[in-house]
C-alpha cells in the first residue's frame, strides 16, 4: 500500500508521485457507481478545496479529533490555489488506504477545460500529455452521492426533475455545473450557456421523485463558507478559506441521524 507522505521537495516530485497513484486509483474509481451509496455515519461532507492544502490538513486533523472515520468531498481539488498537486497526492493516497471510507466526487474543475485556464495546467508544468492523463483519471470519478437513503449530495446541483439512476459518468457536467437560484423552473446561467439554474420547485420535484429529503452540493464561493437554500432543503458548502484572497470562511458539515452539523474555519477575523 502508498504510504501517506507529508511534504514535497518540488513540484517535479509532487508531480512523481501523483503519476504514480494513477494507475490504482483508476481501478477504484471504475469499480465505484456513478451514485454512490454511502449508509454508515458519521459522515464528513467537505466542499471546494482548490489546492488549499493547508485546510485539507486541518480538515483531516478534525476528522481525528471528531473521531469521524467517513469523509465525503464533493469535489474541486485542484485550480485557483498552489497546491493542486499535493492536494490529489494526500486525496488518492487516504483513498487507496481505506477506499471505504473516504469517498472522491467529481467537481467542474475535474476537467481539463478549467484546468487549462485556473491554475493546475501551470502547476503542472504546461504539460499536454499529463493533463491528459489526469484528466482520464477525472472521467472514472463518481458524480454524486446518496447518504443514508435520503441525502442527495454533489459538486454542483441537479438536472431538472429526474431520477438519480439516469445520472451517469459520461453524462457528469450539469450535475457539476449548475446553480441554484430563487427563480422557479431551469433558467439561464451567468456561468455560460451550457450551465443552469435550477428553482426551488425544481428541488422539490428531484426530492419528491427519488423519495429524498435534502441536497447537500459546494461549487459557490461564500463569506461563511456556508448558505442554506429553501428552506433547509439545500445546503452549499466551501471549504477553501480565503479563496483567491476574498477573505472569506471555510465550512464543512458533520452528516448524522439526519442532521447536518457546521463546522468553521479560517474566519474573515482570523
Amino acid at each position: 500500500m502508498v504510504q501517506i507522505s507529508e511534504e514535497f521537495p518540488d513540484k517535479t516530485a509532487a508531480k512523481e508521485a501523483l503519476s504514480s497513484l494513477l494507475p490504482e486509483i483508476d481501478s477504484v474509481f471504475d469499480s465505484e457507481p456513478a451514485v454512490l451509496r454511502i449508509d454508515k455515519e458519521p459522515v464528513m461532507l467537505v466542499g471546494d478545496i482548490h489546492g488549499n492544502l493547508e485546510a485539507l490538513e486541518f480538515i483531516l486533523k478534525m476528522r481525528d479529533e471528531t473521531g469521524c472515520k467517513t469523509l465525503l468531498f464533493l469535489g474541486d481539488y485542484v485550480d485557483r490555489g498552489p497546491k493542486g498537486t499535493e492536494v490529489l497526492v494526500r486525496l488518492f493516497q487516504l483513498k487507496l488506504k481505506d477506499p471505504g471510507n473516504i469517498f472522491l466526487l467529481r467537481g467542474n474543475h475535474e476537467t481539463i477545460e478549467m484546468n487549462l485556464y485556473y491554475g493546475f495546467f501551470e502547476e503542472i508544468g504546461s504539460n499536454p500529455g499529463f493533463l491528459l492523463r489526469v484528466s482520464r483519471t477525472y472521467e472514472k470519478m463518481p458524480v454524486a452521492a446518496v447518504l443514508s437513503g435520503h441525502t442527495f449530495c454533489v459538486h454542483g446541483g441537479v438536472n431538472g426533475v429526474e431520477s438519480i439512476e439516469n445520472i451517469t459518468k459520461e453524462g457528469a457536467f450539469p450535475y457539476l455545473w449548475n446553480d441554484p437560484s430563487e427563480k422557479p423552473g431551469m433558467s439561464t446561467s451567468t456561468r455560460g450557456d451550457t450551465v443552469k439554474e435550477f428553482g426551488p420547485d425544481v428541488v422539490d420535484g428531484f426530492l419528491e421523485a427519488n423519495g429524498l429529503k435534502r441536497i447537500v452540493r459546494a461549487h459557490t464561493a461564500l463569506g461563511n463558507g456556508y448558505r442554506w437554500w429553501f428552506e433547509g432543503k439545500l445546503l452549499s458548502l466551501f471549504s477553501c478559506p480565503d479563496y483567491v484572497g476574498l477573505g472569506n470562511a471555510g465550512a464543512f458539515a458533520l452528516f448524522e441521524k439526519e442532521e447536518l452539523k457546521l463546522f468553521f474555519f479560517g474566519s474573515q477575523q482570523d
